[in-house]
């Protein structure tokens, strides 16, 4: 697949994910401005209880329907969706029962003695067997190539999970139960865009009359799911263990302030990382060969770092300026410091995330399962080793130092599997990239005024819009992403 093509995947995904962003930060500092840092750490934690949970019941069946549907023969593909379709039921009313026996214990583990909010966990929870059907209609749309319907579902159930959870903020604010008010905000946010993926699902992807789920392919997404689960859940484990550390340790308001840098430092270059979840896994499962693949991966690293340089520049050079924009200027001072940390490891991200992606596409569950189970020890154990020595910025610089250990580690696997590094080219990007960054970075270090970091921001957007204008007249053109 050409560099150009893997560009205007990344750049349709992208225009979705600024929209949708633009959507969650009016919720965030709607939170942030009537409720707080207490707020928006609540917030924090009721999204990671339900990823938690969506990941451990869904099995892995976004990802693994993904791969499994995209893969299939055209014979075959029928009666995979229904498979899909039929498991995907049944695991979101798993999901329900889960939340529903474990949201008390989890709850009484998560929060201190003094600050009890294990009935909000618990109705926040019930958004877990909707984020469960999502994921199942949207494994359809993404293995069906319907980008374009995946990108529009997105952005207006993002929107309509704003216009109708702020006022429910809003009304229980004034009523004195704020924090009952977050918690139906999250609710409605996140449960909210499986009612749009159904819609567009069942209009893109209607399963043929008479396909019928066989129990080999049941079976073939349970065995495949499995270890995608346990991957996923690894992840959202460790995530979940570094909000408790800080919570633990310094209490609500410094889990909102934790939340604040951790939202803006990985929600701003997102729209690259929803390009690879859609667009960029299903094309290096169908790869034919590991060449093919492997050259997916380095195209993908090099789009990725691109399309993000612009943004990430803008975070390390006037992450003041996001902060006060973002949330409150005088509550959410302590996540300064924080931001500039995570955009660091977001960098890392932006590396081994499309060999984390290779892995799960390609490699054996066993290696699936070891490499994510080390490197997802290391992202939960840094917390508690680092917490203690640099206070609250500790964790922070957790997250960056996973990331390179994850890079590291993701860079050995694939010579391992393909007897091949990474290539100098792809490296030579990189360098190149963090370079920049730090100049950037340090260009602002003894200026005066929050608004300097346009300068080395502006620049760097320049030659990054250079670069993609060129390669897209340069490059052949290929078909785009379904609509």
């Amino acid at each position: 697949m050409a560099f150009a093509r893997i560009l205007r995947s990344s750049a349709l995904m992208g225009g979705a994910s600024v929209l949708v962003l633009v959507a969650a930060f009016f919720r965030t500092k709607a939170i942030a401005w009537m409720v707080g840092p207490t707020g928006v750490g609540l917030a924090g934690i009721l999204v990671s209880f339900n990823g938690l949970f969506a990941m451990a019941a869904g099995w892995g069946l976004a990802t693994a329907g993904v791969r499994t549907v995209a893969a299939a023969t055209p014979a075959d593909k029928a009666a995979k969706m229904a498979a899909v379709r039929w498991l995907g039921v049944r695991l979101s009313w798993l999901g329900l029962l889960a939340v529903a026996l474990l949201f008390a214990p989890i709850g009484l583990w998560t929060f201190q003695p003094n600050d009890r909010h294990i009935l909000e966990l618990g109705l926040a929870g019930l958004a877990v067997p909707l984020l469960v059907a999502a994921g199942m209609w949207g494994a359809l749309l993404q293995a069906g190539g319907h980008l374009r319907a995946l990108a529009t579902t997105q952005v207006l159930s993002a929107f309509a999970g704003v216009l109708l959870g702020l006022p429910l903020v809003y009304l229980f604010h004034q009523a004195g139960y704020s924090l009952w008010g977050v918690t139906l905000g999250i609710l409605v946010a996140t449960g909210g865009p499986a009612v749009f993926l159904w819609r567009a699902a069942d209009q893109h992807c209607p399963t043929p009359a008479g396909a019928a789920p066989d129990q080999a392919h049941v079976r073939e997404l349970m065995q495949l799911g499995g270890a995608l689960m346990a991957v996923g859940l690894l992840s959202q484990l460790s995530a979940y263990v570094a909000r408790w550390v800080v919570l633990r340790e310094f209490g609500l308001t410094a889990a909102g302030h934790y939340q604040a840098a951790l939202a803006i430092a990985s929600s701003l270059p997102g729209f690259v990382f929803a390009a690879m979840a859609t667009d960029f896994f299903p094309r290096v499962a169908a790869a034919r060969d590991e060449q093919e693949a492997r050259s997916l991966v380095e195209k993908q690293i090099q789009a990725g770092l691109l399309l993000a340089l612009p943004l990430l520049a803008a975070l390390l050079t006037m992450g003041r300026v996001c902060i006060h924009w973002l949330y409150t200027a005088d509550q959410f001072e302590p996540a300064i410091p924080l931001l500039t940390w995570m955009v660091w490891g977001v960098f890392f991200r932006l590396v081994s995330w499309p060999m984390g992606f290779w892995l799960q596409a390609r490699g054996s569950n066993r290696t699936v399962l070891v490499v994510e189970l080390i490197s997802n020890l290391i992202l939960g154990l840094l917390p508690l080793l680092l917490v203690g020595r640099f206070g609250l910025e500790g964790a922070a610089i957790a997250f960056a130092v996973g990331y390179v250990a994850y890079a590291v580690l993701m860079s050995v696997v694939m010579r391992w599997r393909t007897g091949h590094w990474i290539g100098a080219r792809t490296w030579a990007w990189a360098g190149l990239a963090g370079l920049a960054l730090a100049l950037a970075q340090g260009s602002v270090t003894q200026a005066v005024g929050d608004f300097w970091g346009l300068l080395p921001t502006g620049l760097l957007g320049l030659v990054c819009a250079w670069i993609y204008y060129r390669t897209m007249r340069l490059e052949p053109q290929e078909a785009s992403p379904a609509a």
